[in-house]
């Protein structure tokens, strides 16, 4: 169980320093550039550890279309979540993700017609006056922050995430999550190398300084691969709904990193809109004490 914990934990904060990185990288390269070079770094690694574990590559016709539908779907959730960070700061994204568990149980019951109940619709309240504080910084009576592009941009990563996770539900139920994520990411890695081969320069890219070199190291090695790695054996010693209890240290991690490294604010209204974020996530998925208490 320990070791489990320690897998999650690791995992979490390896996610939550992504913004934080791909913040550093933004400085030096492109929205294309990043992408391409993040999975250009995850893939080998990924592969490598599929091919430790004795994984198989065997998926039916009706599964590879489900792929290529997933593989879609995530290229526009990574595209959104570097875009989206380009305007706005890495605290604000670790917070506003938080609210991806409520966003996938809307999307279920909107697309799959599971069941959403009082709690998910009074979880989604709370969340939703959690992001509109985020967003405003408190400051509800002047209406420029609708325009704030980048905390949109963000919020619609949630939303790409969720469908992704319903379009590739049934394969992941049948084959091994790492297999999953290697093939739906292999087609995005083939045509951004093909991309980053006629349109950037590479030179520009080994003369990369040693910080941006590093966050993008971490970005495809650590961010990408080995946390789902690390996701995946977490969720298989403890389950997935104890295992999810540890995203909700995902935003903390992210503001830990950001405010000391990166220098970014960190103000009353910024930790009451994260505070309400996570409420209503943690009020949503708690189970009510009846039924906790049947055995």
């Amino acid at each position: 169980m320990t070791a489990a914990r320690v897998f999650l934990l690791l995992c979490v904060v390896f996610w939550g320093w992504t913004f934080v990185a791909t913040k550093i990288v933004l400085e030096y390269l492109n929205i294309f550039e990043i992408f391409g070079l993040r999975l250009l770094l995850a893939l080998p690694v990924l592969f490598i550890i599929i091919r430790v574990k004795k994984l198989r590559f065997d998926f039916t016709r009706k599964e590879k279309n489900q792929l290529i539908i997933g593989g879609l779907i995530m290229t526009a959730h990574l595209f959104l979540q570097i875009l989206g960070l380009k305007y706005t700061s890495a605290t604000n994204t670790g917070w506003i993700v938080g609210v991806t568990p409520l966003v996938m149980a809307l999307m279920s019951y909107l697309i799959l017609r599971e069941k959403l109940g009082w709690r998910g619709v009074f979880g989604i309240t709370i969340s939703t006056t959690g992001i509109v504080f985020l967003m405003s910084r408190g400051n509800l009576l002047n209406l420029d922050w609708l325009t704030s592009v980048g905390d949109w941009l963000v919020l619609a990563t949630s939303h790409t995430w969720a469908l992704y996770t319903i379009a590739v539900r049934d394969v992941v139920r049948r084959k091994d999550p790492l297999v999953v994520t290697f093939a739906v990411l292999l087609p995005s890695a083939v045509v951004m190398f093909g991309y980053m081969c006629c349109g950037s320069s590479w030179s520009k890219l080994f003369l990369l300084p040693l910080e941006p070199m590093l966050a993008l190291i971490f970005l495809g090695v650590l961010g990408l691969a080995v946390g789902h790695w690390f996701w995946q054996e977490g969720v298989k010693r403890i389950g997935a709904a104890r295992a999810g209890i540890f995203l909700y240290l995902m935003p903390v991690a992210t503001t830990a990193l950001a405010v000391p490294y990166l220098h970014e604010s960190f103000g009353l209204f910024t930790a009451l809109g994260g505070l309400l974020v996570l409420t209503g996530v943690w009020y949503s998925e708690r189970k009510p004490a009846k039924s906790r208490s049947v055995r």
